[in-house]
């Protein structure tokens, strides 16, 4: 897959999130919204460790240098594991993340 394909992909899918996450906290609220963000997490992981490779630089520009290998796998896991705990720890995340307002944090 070509490099521009592969951005048109990861754009949509971002705003895909994007779009749920709002959708999640007027509907249903913001740990709902936590939980969005930590479906998100997991499928980025996924996908780092998936593709053993992680681009990292500056949004909107080409990639400074790439994680490769076992420093992809380490990064898509410990973003993984960020992801469960917003899955599993939604409250806590809304107070820790100040996101709560008035939600008894």
């Amino acid at each position: 897959m070509n490099s521009e394909k592969r951005h048109q992909i990861e754009w949509f899918t971002g705003l895909a999130f994007f779009i749920a996450f709002i959708a999640a906290h007027f509907m249903f609220g913001i740990k709902a919204a936590v939980k969005v963000l930590g479906v998100a997490c997991i499928a980025t992981g996924l996908l780092w460790m998936c593709r053993r490779s992680v681009p990292v630089g500056t949004e909107g520009r080409e990639p400074s240098f790439y994680l490769n290998g076992w420093g992809a796998m380490l990064a898509g896991l410990l973003i993984l594991v960020v992801g469960m705990m917003l899955l599993a720890y939604s409250g806590i995340a809304v107070c820790l993340l100040d996101w709560g307002g008035s939600a008894g944090c």
